[in-house]
């Protein structure tokens, strides 16, 4: 059944919340699989609306608000991926109901089990038993973005290969101050993501980036600071650009001090 065929609001009982789902969350579907259905959802529509901390894919037993009989999977991904998120997804409800695990224990086997499922990938052995780890780092960046990048560059990047090659756990955007393999001084940003999608992201990043670096914070907090900055201006993006100029301003001067 089509977008367009589907009830324009579902509730979703979420603890005492009920979130309301709206028709345009959902944008293709994309299969059926062992009783569920694979839907290509609005990423964007997903973060605003219901929960900031929706990327790549997911169900109902990380997301409360997602049908228990459906998987979703950000529009945002490359294309490319959706056959392996599907599989990832069915092999981890099936250690969930055959295995008797726990939520997390079963996320845990299934990020191993992805894993193994995208280093099997020629590519990816070519470029695991590369000798020049340099050269690859410079075929992932795809393009600079002058408008967010001053001491500190940001670039979009292939986002599948840093998953199969350096983190599982990359979606959106990152830094060096978090992950060793980017270099120092730079924000790395999906090349997927959505035009309108990239100032939310780089503001995250600056400013969890800032805290980390200047105020010594542990990344948990500083992510968890930085998502309350991103949300704000979700709701409303007045003051967004300038917000982005003052974070990038105050990581040049902290880089620059830090690097001297």
């Amino acid at each position: 059944m089509l977008v367009d065929q589907r009830v324009l609001f579902n509730a979703i009982v979420f603890g005492n919340h009920i979130p309301m789902i709206s028709s345009h969350i959902y944008l293709k579907k994309l299969g059926e699989q062992d009783g569920y259905t694979a839907w290509l959802v609005n990423g964007a529509a997903v973060r605003r609306e219901l929960d900031e901390n929706f990327v790549e894919c997911d169900y109902h037993g990380h997301f409360r608000f997602i049908p228990e009989k459906e998987f979703w999977i950000d529009d945002e991904m490359a294309e490319k991926e959706y056959g392996l998120y599907l599989k990832r997804l069915l092999k981890e409800v099936s250690f969930l109901k055959e295995e008797g695990m726990s939520v997390a224990d079963a996320a845990r086997r299934a990020d191993a089990f992805e894993e193994t499922l995208r280093q099997n990938g020629k590519r990816v052995q070519n470029i695991l038993t590369s000798q020049n780890q340099e050269m690859f780092r410079r075929t992932l960046k795809k393009k600079r973005l002058e408008e967010y990048s001053g001491v500190v560059t940001v670039w979009l990047v292939d986002g599948p290969l840093v998953r199969s090659v350096y983190f599982l756990g990359y979606a959106e955007g990152g830094h060096d101050i978090v992950y060793p393999w980017i270099p120092r001084n730079e924000i790395w940003l999906e090349e997927s993501l959505k035009f309108e999608e990239r100032a939310f992201i780089v503001l995250h990043e600056l400013h969890e980036r800032y805290l980390m670096l200047s105020e010594k914070m542990s990344y948990p907090d500083a992510h968890r600071g930085a998502t309350i900055i991103e949300d704000r201006y979700r709701e409303n993006r007045k003051g967004l650009e300038e917000r982005i100029r003052e974070e990038i301003k105050r990581n040049d001067e902290v880089s620059t001090v830090q690097h001297a």
